[in-house]
Protein backbone atom coordinates (compact mmCIF):
# COMPACT_ATOMS: atom_id res chain seq x y z
CA UNK A 1 0.00 0.00 0.00
CA UNK A 2 1.46 3.37 -0.99
CA UNK A 3 2.11 6.17 1.49
CA UNK A 4 -0.59 8.26 -0.21
CA UNK A 5 -3.21 5.52 0.23
CA UNK A 6 -2.22 5.13 3.88
CA UNK A 7 -2.51 8.88 4.50
CA UNK A 8 -5.95 9.07 2.83
CA UNK A 9 -7.25 6.09 4.79
CA UNK A 10 -5.88 7.44 8.06
CA UNK A 11 -7.50 10.83 7.51
CA UNK A 12 -10.84 9.23 6.60
CA UNK A 13 -10.63 7.02 9.71
CA UNK A 14 -9.93 10.10 11.87
CA UNK A 15 -12.79 12.04 10.27
CA UNK A 16 -15.21 9.88 8.25
CA UNK A 17 -17.12 13.02 7.15
CA UNK A 18 -14.06 14.73 5.65
CA UNK A 19 -14.90 16.29 2.30
CA UNK A 20 -12.90 14.54 -0.41
CA UNK A 21 -12.44 17.80 -2.30
CA UNK A 22 -10.86 19.37 0.80
CA UNK A 23 -8.67 16.34 1.39
CA UNK A 24 -7.48 16.44 -2.22
CA UNK A 25 -6.55 20.10 -1.85
CA UNK A 26 -4.75 19.43 1.45
CA UNK A 27 -2.75 16.57 -0.08
CA UNK A 28 -2.08 18.35 -3.38
CA UNK A 29 -3.62 15.59 -5.47
CA UNK A 30 -6.65 15.35 -7.78
CA UNK A 31 -9.89 14.36 -6.10
CA UNK A 32 -10.14 11.21 -8.23
CA UNK A 33 -6.84 10.03 -6.68
CA UNK A 34 -8.32 10.50 -3.21
CA UNK A 35 -11.42 8.50 -4.17
CA UNK A 36 -9.24 5.71 -5.60
CA UNK A 37 -7.34 5.59 -2.28
CA UNK A 38 -10.45 5.14 -0.14
CA UNK A 39 -10.97 1.76 1.55
CA UNK A 40 -12.47 -0.85 -0.80
CA UNK A 41 -15.85 -0.82 0.96
CA UNK A 42 -16.20 2.92 0.31
CA UNK A 43 -15.67 2.98 -3.44
CA UNK A 44 -16.23 0.98 -6.59
CA UNK A 45 -14.82 1.96 -9.99
CA UNK A 46 -16.98 1.51 -13.07
CA UNK A 47 -16.22 1.97 -16.74
CA UNK A 48 -16.78 5.39 -18.27
CA UNK A 49 -18.28 3.50 -21.22
CA UNK A 50 -21.25 2.66 -18.99
CA UNK A 51 -22.17 6.33 -18.51
CA UNK A 52 -25.31 6.10 -20.67
CA UNK A 53 -26.63 3.02 -18.87
CA UNK A 54 -25.78 4.45 -15.45
CA UNK A 55 -27.49 7.77 -16.22
CA UNK A 56 -30.55 5.99 -17.60
CA UNK A 57 -30.79 3.88 -14.44
CA UNK A 58 -30.47 6.95 -12.22
CA UNK A 59 -33.39 8.64 -14.05
CA UNK A 60 -35.57 5.95 -12.47
CA UNK A 61 -34.68 7.04 -8.95
CA UNK A 62 -37.48 8.68 -6.99
CA UNK A 63 -35.18 11.54 -5.99
CA UNK A 64 -31.51 12.50 -5.98
CA UNK A 65 -29.28 15.55 -5.71
CA UNK A 66 -27.13 16.56 -8.69
CA UNK A 67 -24.11 18.59 -7.56
CA UNK A 68 -21.51 20.43 -9.58
CA UNK A 69 -18.80 22.67 -8.19
CA UNK A 70 -17.23 25.53 -10.13
CA UNK A 71 -15.21 28.60 -9.31
CA UNK A 72 -18.44 30.51 -8.72
CA UNK A 73 -20.05 28.14 -6.24
CA UNK A 74 -21.70 24.83 -5.57
CA UNK A 75 -24.88 24.11 -7.52
CA UNK A 76 -27.29 21.52 -6.13
CA UNK A 77 -30.46 20.42 -7.87
CA UNK A 78 -32.82 18.03 -6.07
CA UNK A 79 -35.43 15.89 -7.78
CA UNK A 80 -35.53 13.36 -10.57
CA UNK A 81 -32.80 13.31 -13.20
CA UNK A 82 -33.84 14.12 -16.76
CA UNK A 83 -33.43 11.79 -19.71
CA UNK A 84 -30.69 12.74 -22.11
CA UNK A 85 -28.96 11.97 -25.37
CA UNK A 86 -25.45 12.08 -26.78
CA UNK A 87 -24.62 14.66 -29.44
CA UNK A 88 -21.53 16.69 -30.37
CA UNK A 89 -19.43 15.27 -27.52
CA UNK A 90 -22.01 16.29 -24.95
CA UNK A 91 -24.80 14.61 -23.06
CA UNK A 92 -27.83 16.83 -23.54
CA UNK A 93 -30.45 16.85 -20.78
CA UNK A 94 -33.72 16.78 -22.65
CA UNK A 95 -36.61 16.44 -20.17
CA UNK A 96 -38.17 19.89 -19.79
CA UNK A 97 -40.26 18.64 -16.83
CA UNK A 98 -37.14 18.20 -14.68
CA UNK A 99 -35.51 21.11 -12.85
CA UNK A 100 -32.07 20.11 -14.17
CA UNK A 101 -31.27 21.05 -17.74
CA UNK A 102 -28.30 21.82 -19.92
CA UNK A 103 -25.41 19.94 -21.47
CA UNK A 104 -22.76 17.77 -19.81
CA UNK A 105 -19.32 17.70 -21.44
CA UNK A 106 -19.29 13.93 -21.42
CA UNK A 107 -16.44 13.78 -23.93
CA UNK A 108 -14.24 14.89 -21.01
CA UNK A 109 -15.36 12.01 -18.75
CA UNK A 110 -12.57 9.67 -17.69
CA UNK A 111 -13.58 8.05 -14.38
CA UNK A 112 -16.82 7.03 -12.68
CA UNK A 113 -16.84 5.99 -9.02
CA UNK A 114 -19.63 4.78 -6.77
CA UNK A 115 -18.74 6.26 -3.38
CA UNK A 116 -20.26 5.22 -0.05
CA UNK A 117 -18.85 7.39 2.72
CA UNK A 118 -20.49 9.06 5.71
CA UNK A 119 -21.10 12.78 5.52
CA UNK A 120 -21.88 14.81 8.65
CA UNK A 121 -22.40 11.53 10.53
CA UNK A 122 -25.08 10.39 8.09
CA UNK A 123 -25.00 7.54 5.62
CA UNK A 124 -24.19 8.89 2.16
CA UNK A 125 -23.89 7.31 -1.29
CA UNK A 126 -23.09 8.94 -4.61
CA UNK A 127 -22.04 8.36 -8.19
CA UNK A 128 -19.14 10.68 -8.99
CA UNK A 129 -17.85 11.64 -12.42
CA UNK A 130 -14.28 12.86 -13.05
CA UNK A 131 -12.33 14.21 -16.00
CA UNK A 132 -8.86 13.07 -17.16
CA UNK A 133 -7.15 15.50 -14.76
CA UNK A 134 -8.98 13.85 -11.85
CA UNK A 135 -11.25 16.83 -11.21
CA UNK A 136 -14.87 16.15 -10.34
CA UNK A 137 -17.21 17.12 -13.16
CA UNK A 138 -20.39 16.43 -11.19
CA UNK A 139 -21.87 13.98 -8.73
CA UNK A 140 -25.29 12.47 -8.08
CA UNK A 141 -26.21 11.76 -4.45
CA UNK A 142 -29.03 9.50 -3.36
CA UNK A 143 -32.25 11.26 -2.44
CA UNK A 144 -33.50 11.61 1.10
CA UNK A 145 -36.97 11.61 2.63
CA UNK A 146 -38.50 14.18 5.01
CA UNK A 147 -36.56 12.64 7.93
CA UNK A 148 -33.32 13.20 5.95
CA UNK A 149 -32.80 9.44 5.62
CA UNK A 150 -31.86 7.91 2.28
CA UNK A 151 -34.93 6.72 0.39
CA UNK A 152 -34.85 2.89 0.68
CA UNK A 153 -35.83 2.20 -2.96
CA UNK A 154 -33.11 4.55 -4.22
CA UNK A 155 -30.50 2.89 -1.99
CA UNK A 156 -31.56 -0.54 -3.23
CA UNK A 157 -31.24 0.58 -6.87
CA UNK A 158 -27.86 2.18 -6.15
CA UNK A 159 -26.48 -0.97 -4.49
CA UNK A 160 -27.68 -3.07 -7.41
CA UNK A 161 -26.00 -0.71 -9.91
CA UNK A 162 -22.82 -0.61 -7.81
CA UNK A 163 -22.42 -4.37 -8.11
CA UNK A 164 -23.75 -4.61 -11.67
CA UNK A 165 -21.35 -2.04 -13.15
CA UNK A 166 -18.28 -2.75 -10.98
CA UNK A 167 -15.08 -3.18 -12.97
Amino acid sequence: MSDFVQVVRQKVTENPSVMLMSLAKELGRPEADVVAALPDEMRVRVSKNDFGAIWAAMTGWESCTFITIGCGGVVEVEGKLPQGNFMHGMFNLTDKQCPLGGHLFINRLEHIWFVSKPFFNKESHSVQFFDAAGDQMFAVYLGRNEQREIIPSVKEAYMHMRSEFAV
